[in-house]
């Protein structure tokens, strides 16, 4: 009789325990880390994610592979999938090469910097995106790529804020797909933010330090960085419209051009070329066959050779920083 009588006491105390919990909050709270840790596997931290996409609460979501789904269960909407592919042809490349293409300058992708082999663009809207590549294993069928799409609960904040917001995630996403897939990190700093000022100043022909380093043209450059596997530069006309853009990608991020769906199929095919207006050339790097290629920003537009004795320089500039043989120079014909 006591053993029951101190039985239901206990059970009465828990129930009660478990009301307040579960009244204050705290319930929600421990369910939705639990979820978080279990799906994600330490990808997402919930206090940078609340921070960085304005969630109230971050719970997670197993969505198969490596990769996860962190989401905020309330109102927000916030959310953020990361996917953790390997090989030299990752389908979240695919998915994503709108968004590697972009053309609005406040839109491109930005190199994360202080070695980190990743980038991050501001989103449209509210939908940030980052990406980053890291070589691992014995081949490029190895080769590990993460791709983070997001939703902000706002579209509010300034563009280099949602950068640096994405800029702490995919470092964090890096480094534990790393550790969780067995592939060595890169020599890095700790990142808090995305290097500023990246495709704002139009820069006079021959005054550019960064991307756009020997090109005599005037153009919108960001931060070089031989860590990062896409670089870019915009040439612009005399009233510093962009016109052009030229971009080197290495990795499984020469797939992205060449899943443009408004491409011509002879496009960047073979070691270099000219066909549309677009014109390409190619090196041999550590991490395979760069490509680099001069793209106009209007379907109108021809490249006449300045615009390609800018690509020339600029895949020379870019090959250099990473370790690759000098470029294929026959696209200036």
């Amino acid at each position: 009789m006591r053993k029951s009588i101190i039985a239901a006491s206990v059970a009465a105390v828990l129930i009660a325990g478990g009301g307040i919990v579960y009244a204050t909050g705290s319930y929600d709270d421990w369910r939705d880390a639990r979820a978080l840790d279990d799906s994600c596997r330490g990808l997402v931290d919930a206090a940078e994610m609340q921070k960085a996409l304005g969630a109230d609460r971050v719970s997670g979501k197993d969505t198969g592979g490596a990769g996860c789904r962190a989401y905020d269960p309330g109102d927000t909407k916030a959310s953020l999938t990361i996917s953790v592919q390997r090989g030299q042809d990752p389908e979240s490349i695919k998915l994503n090469a709108d968004r590697i293409l972009a053309q609005d300058p406040a839109e491109m992708l930005v190199p994360v910097g202080r070695g980190w082999p990743a980038l991050v663009s501001a989103g449209s809207g509210a939908e940030p995106y980052a990406t980053a590549f890291l070589p691992c294993g014995k081949g490029t069928s190895d080769d590990l790529v993460l791709s983070l799409t997001a939703t902000r609960a706002t579209s509010t904040g300034s563009v280099q804020e949602r950068r640096d917001g994405m800029t702490v995630l995919v470092a964090r996403a890096l480094k534990q797909a790393a550790k969780n897939q067995g592939c060595p990190m890169p020599d890095a700093d700790t990142v808090h933010s995305a290097p500023s000022g990246a495709f704002e100043e139009l820069k006079k022909a021959g005054t550019a330090t960064g991307t756009c380093k020997g090109i005599n043209a005037s153009a919108y450059e960001a931060e070089a960085d031989g860590a990062s596997p896409i670089e870019q530069c915009l040439l612009a006309d005399a009233s510093g419209k962009p016109t052009f853009r030229v971009a080197a990608y290495y990795g499984p991020y020469t797939n992205a051009p060449r899943h443009n769906p408004q491409r011509n199929p002879y496009d960047y095919v073979g070691a270099s070329g000219t066909n549309d207006g677009k014109s390409w050339t190619t090196a041999s790097c550590p991490t395979g066959t760069a490509l680099y290629t001069l793209e106009p920003l209007a379907s109108h537009a021809t490249a006449d050779a300045s615009e390609r004795q800018a690509l020339l320089s600029f895949a020379a500039q870019s090959a250099k920083r990473h370790g690759c043989s000098n470029p294929n120079q026959t696209s200036n014909k």
